[in-house]
């Protein structure tokens, strides 16, 4: 018998740890191994096509370009560069002063914004946000009262101390 993946060996240990249910185990699992199915084949300049991370930082440099989406939970995103594809973020500070050919849909985040071009909409509930905005070419909705922010510092509180022990490895 082979060894077992990382990612997969952190989401079994975080369900020993009684951190997450079995049921999101199963769904954790299953993705990573629908996103290791979908890049069998593809040689390693070849970009995945999205990326879904917990409690990591990712940074795109400003002469870099990222294709695929970006899902994002308590992490910290730098955006310099260029995304093309959506940004879900969920309790996450994102730092934006690049381009994105896409939509940000964002909970609980904290945003800092520095200029930039976001060439689709903006969907927030309960965010921060501060510095120059960017030019956004779609909508810009926005969520944010006390109702909200009250279950989101609930959520915040009692989630947030789990999902920073659970890390998935690539």
């Amino acid at each position: 018998m082979g060894e077992i993946p990382n990612d997969i060996r952190a989401v079994l240990e975080a369900l020993a740890r009684k951190e997450i249910s079995v049921e999101d185990a199963e769904k954790l699992i299953i993705a990573i191994k629908q996103e290791k199915v979908q890049n069998k084949g593809k040689k390693s300049s070849e970009v995945s096509g999205g990326k879904s991370l917990i409690g990591k930082e990712l940074v795109i440099e400003e002469n870099q370009e990222y294709n695929g989406d970006i899902q994002a939970v308590n992490s910290k995103i730098i955006v310099k560069g260029k995304v093309k594809g959506d940004l879900e973020l969920v309790f996450c500070e994102l730092y934006f002063s690049g381009e994105l050919d896409g939509d940000i849909e964002a909970v609980g985040c904290k945003l800092v914004w520095n200029g930039g071009t976001i060439n689709g909409d903006i969907q927030m509930v309960g965010c921060n946000y501060s510095g120059k905005k960017p030019v956004v070419k779609g909508s810009v909705n926005e969520i944010n009262n006390f109702f909200i922010n009250g279950i989101l510092g609930t959520v915040k509180f009692f989630v947030k101390p789990i999902i920073s022990g659970i890390k998935i490895e690539e």
